[in-house]
């Protein structure tokens, strides 16, 4: 008899729980927009219906400057803010960007370290990824080196 009345009650919890959880969801408030949808949203886009190139609605600043990749303006500063994947927090200046990481200065200490840019959050690794871009690239082809002549020649006629 008592499994009889246990398999229905059983049955009924599980119900509720569902119900309680599909409820609790819901309400729930929606999720935080991630790093590059506010990047998009705060970021100003022309339109491209005027054949001058500005918009007639755009401000006077707009037309003067032309307009600057978010990353770009984040570059010029000199203190950087990092964030993991876990959200902790780093504040550095950069000294160097390789394909793979960042050669920083910590602020608080001032230690100098390398910090791989796996580590970071999925904005500071697309900053990272931009920082690369924009490094000039030494050329794989070394110096040619100049000949016996060509020094002994320099060393006679300086």
């Amino acid at each position: 008899m008592t499994r009889l009345l246990s398999i229905p009650l059983l049955l009924a919890t599980c119900a509720l729980c569902f119900v309680a959880g599909y409820k609790l969801g819901n309400e729930s408030q929606p999720p935080a927009p991630i790093a590059a949808e506010i990047i998009a949203e705060q970021a100003p886009i022309l339109q491209l219906t005027d054949t001058s190139g500005q918009s007639p609605l755009a401000p006077a600043a707009l037309k003067d400057e032309p307009i600057k990749n978010p990353f770009a303006l984040r570059a010029d500063e000199t203190l950087q803010t990092f964030f993991d994947k876990n959200e902790r927090t780093l504040i550095a200046q950069i000294l160097e960007v390789k394909a793979d990481s960042l050669k920083i200065r910590r602020q608080a200490d001032g230690v100098e370290l390398e910090l791989p840019v796996a580590m970071l959050s999925a904005e500071d690794q697309a900053f990272a990824a931009y920082l690369w871009m924009q490094t000039p690239k030494k050329s794989d082809s070394p110096a040619p080196s100049r000949s016996m002549e060509d020094k002994i020649w320099d060393e006679l006629f300086k």
